[in-house]
């Protein structure tokens, strides 16, 4: 009797070839990168200051989570293509080949980059980007340059052998992985083959967005410390370069910049005079009427805060009255201007003293430019906090801050009690509140932003607020009165409400004597063919200036008197102004100025610039007049501000007027462009 055998049925390897290669090929990249990360430190760490070994932690953590990034990605058509039977490496020689190829092209690629990386850093200090292609303006010098610094020919010989030994190892990873027994999809475990094709794609989606969090893994995060070396060394070149692509080139003429210098040191108040450095820094003395000790100082940054909507410029529908009475007690700028309309680069204009000039895109994502001289870092001995409802993480904006505010003390989304009612995080009135309670049990004195959020679509209200009430105004009566839609309306008034529900607070805490409360709009809000109201010049509606005109109160009961002010001034102008309040010395580097300081009420400007790199529109305003014009442009059309008829040009009749704010304008640009990348801390004077 014959027996019949029973059937084998062997159990599937527990991952697929395509896993196991990837998974090996994963570990072994996030291995070198590290070997390489500790290479670089060892190289650049001896000539600086100790380091504290938390911080190269936390950067080495973090490179490799850049490196998990780059890797996943550079596995993906792999991942997507390796499965199939005719290109795998595992099965056909052919498909071995191209995928060898594949991978030693990749090796071979991220060691030259890391070579690049790491004499680059050597000659220049800071991390390869892709301003490195600016060179090739002049290859030949460039090239002349490089072999006569580098040891070329050994690097050379390093890169082969080193791209040589690496792509042998992956052909015996590709033969190992060929030896073992095939995962081979059937019909009866499609389940468990949709199950790993979904878990597999949700890991590699995980991994590359490297945070879990609704905002990516970008180059800011790698700024968590103002030391140059500890962000070189989190960050992954390749990464690095790629999120740079955008600003390769210079946006400034040198020679231009070199010709405005002695205008502009003559408009900023530099003395003396350095053209060859190019140097605009200058020593701002305290003056006889400055606030002794050392107050604190809350800066509250409003979203999209126009001045035509509020109750200061007297807008009928009475939004604002909380700032309006704090307006009324404290000194408010009416003629107060942001340079431009967008919250990252009102945050940075307001931090760096210098407008965002770079229409490539913000400079916020502009790691060339995160570098920048801020105020905030003269108050020694200052508790330094930075609130946000949401992440910082948006906008890359995390590198303008805790680059450029020396130990300051993030406080956003992930941080806080309060539950978080929207995209944008926690409502306002929660945000106020959580700092307020930060502020309280601070032990120094303190320098604090709060940056607002609610006031954005899509204008969300607490439920848990029930003692706001909203109103329910006529659509054409918010129109004629600068509003689009009810909820917009009713968002604007929570703001203030919100402050108002923190004042309630803040003025029985014993901090609030002694403190002086900075307001400003990151930005306005154009008009978009709404009117702006009958409270405002025609010219705000007709000349886009409602997109930049917002207010400017510095509030402190105890140490200030009420005043009110025509003085034309720029968000640039903000921290120079609440800083002069003080008994500080201080060095200006940007292009802000005192609006307090009566040497330069003979001339007041602002600059604004709307538009792209393609159609930018720079202007320039006084008290009476605006001059526009296209950024490439030789002229431009001058406006009255106070007219009927704002858009008519009167250049014709006003020749001398025109010659004088079109050079000015054209200085401005050109240094604000050239400060951009030029404008790095230096140490304040003691």
């Amino acid at each position: 009797m014959n027996t019949i055998p029973p059937k084998s049925n062997p159990v599937p390897p527990a991952l697929p070839r395509v896993w196991f290669f990837s998974i090996v090929f994963i570990f072994g990249f996030l291995l070198i990168g590290q070997l390489v990360r500790l290479g670089f430190y060892f190289a650049f760490s001896g000539g600086s200051e100790a380091i504290e070994s938390a911080l190269i932690t936390k950067a080495f953590a973090l490179g490799l989570r850049y490196d998990l990034k780059l890797g996943l990605i550079l596995l993906i058509p792999f991942l997507i293509l390796a499965g199939f039977k005719r290109l795998s490496p595992f099965i056909g020689n052919l498909a071995k080949r191209l995928w060898l190829v594949y991978f030693s092209l990749i090796i071979a690629a991220l060691i030259m980059v890391n070579i690049f990386d790491f004499a680059h850093y050597a000659y220049l200090g800071i991390k390869l980007s892709a301003s490195v292609l600016n060179f090739m303006e002049d290859p030949k010098e460039s090239a002349g340059m490089v072999w006569q610094t580098y040891p070329v020919i050994r690097l050379l010989f390093i890169w082969i052998a080193l791209s040589s030994v690496l792509s042998y190892a992956i052909s015996k990873l590709i033969q190992k992985v060929s030896t073992q027994p095939g995962w081979a999809p059937k019909s009866k475990i499609r389940l468990k083959t949709n199950s790993l094709i979904i878990a597999s794609a949700f890991l590699v989606i995980l991994g590359i967005h490297g945070k879990f969090s609704q905002y990516p893994l970008r180059w800011s995060d790698a700024y968590f410390t103002p030391t140059p070396l500890v962000s070189a060394l989190a960050l992954n070149p390749v990464l690095n370069f790629y999120d740079t692509r955008k600003y390769v080139g210079a946006t400034y003429s040198l020679q231009a910049v070199k010709d405005a210098y002695p205008r502009m040191a003559k408009y900023l108040g530099v003395d003396p005079l350095q053209p060859e450095a190019l140097d605009y820094g200058r020593i701002a003395l305290p003056k006889a009427d400055a606030i002794s000790g050392q107050p604190n100082i809350v800066v509250i940054l409003m979203e999209s805060f126009s001045g035509y909507k509020s109750s200061l410029t007297g807008n009928p529908l009475d939004t604002t009255p909380n700032l309006k009475k704090i307006g009324d007690e404290g000194i408010y700028f009416e003629r107060f201007f942001t340079p431009h309309a967008g919250t990252a680069r009102g945050v940075f204009a307001t931090l760096s003293g210098l407008p965002d000039v770079d229409m490539r895109n913000t400079s916020s994502r502009n790691s060339a430019a995160v570098d920048q001289h801020s105020l905030i870092n003269v108050l020694t001995g200052y508790e330094k906090y930075y609130f946000i409802s949401g992440s910082t993480t948006w906008a890359n904006v995390r590198g303008v801050i805790q680059q450029n505010i020396h130990e300051v003390q993030l406080h956003e989304e992930g941080s806080f009690t309060s539950p978080s009612v929207d995209v944008w995080g926690i409502s306002d009135k929660s945000l106020f509140l959580e700092a307020n309670t930060v502020f309280r049990a601070a032990r120094k004195p303190f320098f604090s932003v709060i940056q607002t959020s609610g006031n954005h679509r899509p204008y969300t209200i607490p439920a848990a607020d029930t003692d706001f009430i909203k109103q329910d105004i006529p659509l054409d009566v918010l129109n004629k009165n600068g509003f689009f839609a009810l909820d917009e309306f009713n968002a604007f008034r929570y703001m203030d409400y919100a402050i108002g529900k923190y004042f309630e607070t803040a003025r029985h805490e014993k901090y609030f004597d002694n403190t002086i409360f900075v307001f400003l709009g990151d930005h306005g809000i154009t008009a978009q063919g709404n009117d702006v109201g009958p409270h405002m010049p025609r010219a705000y509606l007709d000349l886009k200036l409602s997109a930049v005109h917002t207010p400017f109160i510095l509030y402190a009961p105890k140490l200030i008197k009420p005043a009110r002010y025509s003085t034309v001034g720029s968000q640039i102008d903000a921290l120079p102004t609440v800083l002069g309040l003080t008994g500080h010395k201080i060095r200006l580097q940007g292009l802000g100025r005192d609006l307090l300081d009566k040497r330069y009420d003979n001339q007041r400007y602002a600059f604004t610039i709307f538009g792209d790199r393609n159609s930018a529109e720079i202007g320039i305003l006084d008290s009476e007049y605006y001059f526009i014009r296209k950024a490439n442009a030789k002229s431009g059309t001058l406006h009255a501000l106070d007219s009927a008829t704002p858009s008519v040009d009167l250049s014709s009749a006003n020749p001398q007027r025109v010659a004088q704010m079109n050079r000015l304008l054209d200085d401005y640009y050109q240094t604000a462009m050239y400060l951009l990348t030029h404008n790095k801390q230096k140490t304040h004077p003691q």
